[in-house]
């Protein structure tokens, strides 16, 4: 059985449609869920999806995530309210449908 993966419920069909036109998506992950994806292990979705974790960054500043500037004021603000904030870092994840 794997672990599953969260998202919020209203980017389900975004992450799919990444995932279906470029093959991989990017999630950023805060405060209590640093650490818990590892590269190369696999993870279920909530939509019933195997995807597998590609690449995992730290930063500590949220504007030098990338894709800043794509980012509405909003992410940019919940992001640092779990993060930078409070001095803690947070990950940018690169992840992909598993074709295991």
């Amino acid at each position: 059985m794997l672990e599953a993966i969260s998202f919020p419920e209203h980017e389900y069909e975004s992450i799919q449609n990444y995932l279906n036109k470029l093959g991989y998506c990017y999630t950023t992950r805060v405060y209590k869920e640093i650490g818990k994806y590892k590269v190369g292990e696999l993870y279920t979705a909530p939509w019933g999806d195997v995807l597998k974790i590609e690449e995992v960054k730290t930063y500590w500043k949220v504007s030098d995530r990338p894709f800043y500037d794509e980012m509405s004021d909003v992410e940019k603000k919940e992001i640092r309210k779990y993060s930078e904030d409070m001095g803690l870092p947070y990950e940018f994840i690169k992840f992909s449908k598993s074709t295991e």
